[in-house]
C-alpha cells in the first residue's frame, strides 16, 4: 500500500491521517510515530511494516495517556496498569508502556510507598488500617504494605497520632454523657483507620486528661 496523502487531523491535535493511493483512511498517527519511521508522501507501506507501524503508534499512545496520569500526581505500577486497561490498550502495548517508563526512571513503587505512608501519617493523619486499604485499592501488595508500616508507624507513633485527633474531637462532643463521648471518639478512630487495641488505649487517656 502506498501513501498518496499525509494530512494533520487539526491544529490542536498533533495527530495525521494516512491516506491510502485509493482515497481511504490507512491510518491515524501521532506526530511521534510520524517523525519515528520518517514516513512521507508516495512512500510503500508492505503489510508488515503497517503492523510495526500500528504497534509503535499504540504504544506512543499508551505513553501519553500515562503521562497525563503521572503529572497530576505519582502512580503506583498496578494503578497505573489498571488506568491504562481502562482506556482499552492491549495488554502487550501497557507492558511495553510500563517498561519505558521503569526504564526512565518515572515509575518506583518502593519510595512511592513509603513517601505515601509519612505523608498520610504527618499530613493526613490517618491510622495504619486506613493506610493499608488506600494502598491495597492502588494495587500494592499486603505484605510490602505492611513492612513498610512497621518501619515507619511505631504503636507508640499511633497513640501520639490517636490522641491529637481525639483531643481535637472531643472539643465537638462537650455536653455529651462519657459513655456518648466513649463511643462517638471510637466510631471516629476507627473511621480514621485505627486499631482496636489503639482506640482503647486512646479513648481511655482522652477521657482521663479532660475529666
Amino acid at each position: 500500500m502506498k501513501i498518496s496523502k499525509i494530512e494533520r487531523v487539526s491544529k490542536s491535535k498533533p495527530l495525521y491521517h494516512l491516506y491510502s493511493s485509493d482515497g481511504s483512511l490507512l491510518m491515524t498517527i501521532t506526530e511521534e510515530t510520524l517523525l519515528h519511521f520518517n514516513l512521507q508522501k508516495g512512500q510503500f507501506l508492505p503489510e508488515e511494516l503497517q503492523e510495526e507501524i500500528f504497534h509503535f503508534d499504540q504504544v506512543q499512545r499508551c505513553l501519553e495517556q500515562a503521562y497525563r496520569y503521572l503529572s497530576r500526581r505519582n502512580h503506583f505500577q498496578k494503578e497505573l496498569m489498571q488506568k491504562l486497561r481502562s482506556k482499552k490498550f492491549a495488554k502487550e502495548t501497557i507492558e511495553q508502556a510500563i517498561t519505558i517508563l521503569n526504564d526512565k526512571g518515572y515509575l518506583d513503587d518502593s519510595n512511592l510507598i513509603h513517601q505515601f505512608i509519612r505523608d498520610a501519617i504527618h499530613l493526613k493523619h490517618y491510622g495504619p488500617n486506613l493506610i493499608k486499604r488506600k494502598l491495597f485499592e492502588r494495587g500494592v501488595e499486603i505484605d510490602q504494605i505492611e513492612r513498610a508500616l512497621e518501619q515507619h508507624y511505631s504503636p507508640h507513633l499511633q497513640i501520639q497520632i490517636g490522641l491529637n485527633l481525639a483531643g481535637k474531637k472531643l472539643k465537638s462532643l462537650k455536653g455529651l454523657p462519657t459513655h456518648k463521648q466513649k463511643q462517638k471518639l471510637t466510631s471516629f478512630l476507627q473511621q480514621r483507620g485505627f486499631g482496636w487495641e489503639s482506640i482503647q488505649t486512646i479513648v481511655e487517656q482522652i477521657l482521663q486528661n479532660h475529666s
